[in-house]
């Protein structure tokens, strides 16, 4: 700022070091916005959100209830896991997300639900729409 001070009294311009440090520190944090606007819409307008959100573990979560089958559960769950595991892990994120919300809560309906990291974890419950547990 002193520099550019100096530069601009030695050109006889009215222009001041204080008022370009300004503009300059401006720019700067406009570049930083920037920065973060494009880490946002890459984070979150992009399917990048669901690999930091939990798609692995909703997958084996998936994988964990298919394989377990119906149960207890009432007949009507039975058309949920007619569908082949790899045709639902194949879906859209959103499909899966929905199959295991469903599944989910239907078990925990029941007292024959086990308490994986979807029952236990209030992000991983969010992420794929289960209402919270009640504190036991």
């Amino acid at each position: 700022m002193q520099l550019q001070h100096r530069f601009y009294k030695s050109e006889n311009s009215r222009k001041t070091g204080i008022s370009w440090a300004r503009k300059v520190t401006l720019k700067l944090w406009n570049i930083v916005y920037q920065i973060w606007i494009h880490r946002n819409s890459i984070l979150h307008e992009t399917e990048a959100i669901h690999q930091v959100s939990g798609l692995a573990k909703l997958q084996k979560a998936i994988t964990t209830e298919h394989t377990r089958g119906p149960g207890h559960l009432h007949r009507v769950y039975n058309s949920y896991f007619s569908t082949p595991l790899q045709s639902i892990l194949n879906s859209t994120i959103n499909n899966q997300k929905q199959w295991f919300h469903v599944i989910q809560i239907a078990r925990e309906s029941t007292d024959l639900f086990a308490y994986d990291e979807f029952a236990t974890n209030p992000s991983l419950r969010a992420w794929v729409g289960l209402p919270p547990l009640p504190d036991i």
